[in-house]
């Protein structure tokens, strides 16, 4: 216990703990050496380290743990593999935005790895979604596996290929702590490239941590409403989105408008979570066949137009918005819904009944 002791002097006395510190106690307490007392050591070192404010060598650290030591990687070779992932909690919600975009990407060619989560602070996390229309989440590895490679998507539920951490962690510690910062990148398939949508606005500092961790490419955005009082952890459409930018070692930050894409200022009813899970995947149902409202499709296409940029299938942001958009408009990208439940083992004839749904709303309104 000695360890323990004295990395929790040192942090609550405002000292700095290196990178291979914060890894091994970490590993300790993830590995639960400290028995009925190990719940109340972690809690301290997460909260004593969050109130110091962390380095990025001691986060770094951290998910050196989780990514090294815990995770039960999948190994595929030769691939590009690009994320999207959220921190949650915006004090914006809407409708599941950054599943539409990686669904829309991977048509278009990016091979996207979608993590998979149930909702915390909202109505649906992707995994609802995904579930109610058919897809199977509990999907074995190679199935899923099969549709990365083959599909240019993978829905990957994060509880089996990092065991330590989902019994020693998860659920357990809701307040703000360093893991808040970079815990969202832990996949089953690894990505250096990224969209990282923030609720904070701690962008560049998330982007050093990025950075530490050889990210190649990846773009670290906290979208704003449009007086830029409540954010969304997305590309925004609504207002600015405050975006830091890695690319080859280099870190830059800036602010996109819509308009500066070709996009419209969206409008937040518009995109507004619903009250069912139900009516959450009628929207995103409609957003693939290219049904909904301007602002869905076009939030949704600036997101996965990032996708595009990142993988560099587009050379630029607009250039990757634009592609996306035509698709979209095309009714095309139902069918990668469509392949991720065939090839998942899934039920097919729960999106059927959905898109029925969809194309006689669309009948009626037109």
């Amino acid at each position: 216990m000695e360890k323990i002791r004295e990395a929790l002097d040192k942090l609550v006395k405002g000292k700095n703990l290196t990178r291979n510190e914060s890894f091994s106690i970490f590993k300790s307490l993830i590995d639960g050496r400290y028995g009925e007392l190990n719940d109340i050591y972690l809690g301290s070192f997460l909260a004593s380290m969050q109130t110091k404010n962390p380095t990025k060598e001691e986060i770094a650290g951290l998910m050196d743990v989780v990514l090294k030591y815990d995770r039960i990687p999948l190994k595929i070779d030769n691939m590009r593999f690009c994320g999207i992932v959220g921190s949650g909690r915006d004090t914006i919600k809407t409708i599941n935005i950054s599943t539409a975009a990686a669904i829309v990407a991977s048509g278009l060619g990016v091979k996207v790895v979608k993590n998979g989560c149930r909702s915390e602070s909202s109505v649906s996390g992707t995994t609802d979604v995904l579930e109610e229309l058919g897809v199977n989440v509990h999907a074995k590895p190679v199935d899923m596996t099969k549709s990365l490679e083959k599909n240019n998507i993978g829905f990957f539920d994060a509880e089996p290929y990092f065991p330590k951490m989902f019994n020693r962690y998860v659920g357990k510690f809701p307040f703000m702590n360093p893991l808040s910062y970079a815990l969202s990148v832990a996949s089953a398939v690894e990505f250096k490239r990224m969209i990282f949508g923030l609720s904070s606005s701690n962008t560049e500092f998330t982007a050093r941590i990025l950075k530490e961790m050889r990210f190649k490419f990846a773009l670290v955005v906290q979208g704003s409403d449009k007086k830029g009082v409540n954010h969304i952890d997305e590309l925004s459409t609504l207002g600015k989105t405050k975006i830091s930018e890695i690319k080859n070692g280099k870190i830059k930050t800036y602010y996109l408008f819509p308009e500066e894409v070709g996009l419209k200022n969206g409008k937040y009813s518009d995109i507004a979570q619903h009250k069912t899970n139900q009516e959450n995947s009628l929207h995103l149902v409609k957003i693939l066949l290219g049904e909904a409202n301007r602002s869905s499709i076009e939030i949704a296409a600036l997101n996965a137009g990032a996708l595009l940029y990142i993988s560099e299938k587009e050379k630029n942001l607009k250039a990757g918005v634009s592609r996306a958009l035509e698709y979209i408009y095309s009714g095309e990208s139902i069918k990668q819904l469509e392949k991720l439940i065939v090839t998942s083992k899934g039920d097919i004839k729960k999106l059927n009944k959905y898109i029925k749904t969809a194309s006689e709303d669309h009948e009626k309104n037109n």
